[in-house]
């Protein structure tokens, strides 16, 4: 299983420097997901959370349920709420 990056250019970079190798920097999220979720490869999505706030509500909440391939996002500020949903969605128990 891979890591896939889904993000604007200076959200990637830090990745790439990882050595990470599918990166998808784009502007336009709904084509990246559509790309990702048709590599079989990928098991991990890391998601820029400026971008996942371009996706209306039904997109996103299909994101957040989604098992294979789980998305990650990643966000510069800290939220409470997004932790806990985290913590849900891996071991099932509301903390």
């Amino acid at each position: 299983m891979e890591i896939a990056v889904i993000g604007r250019e200076d959200f990637c970079l830090g990745f790439r420097l990882a050595g990470i190798k599918k990166i998808i920097e784009t502007e336009k999220p709904q084509e990246a997901i559509s790309a990702v979720k048709q590599d079989a490869s990928v098991g991990v999505v890391v998601f820029d959370e400026n971008l996942l706030e371009r996706l209306d509500a039904d997109e996103k909440e299909a994101l957040e349920d989604s098992l294979k391939p789980i998305y990650i996002t990643l966000s510069t500020r800290a939220s409470e709420d997004t932790l806990k949903k985290m913590i849900r969605k891996s071991i099932g128990v509301e903390l």
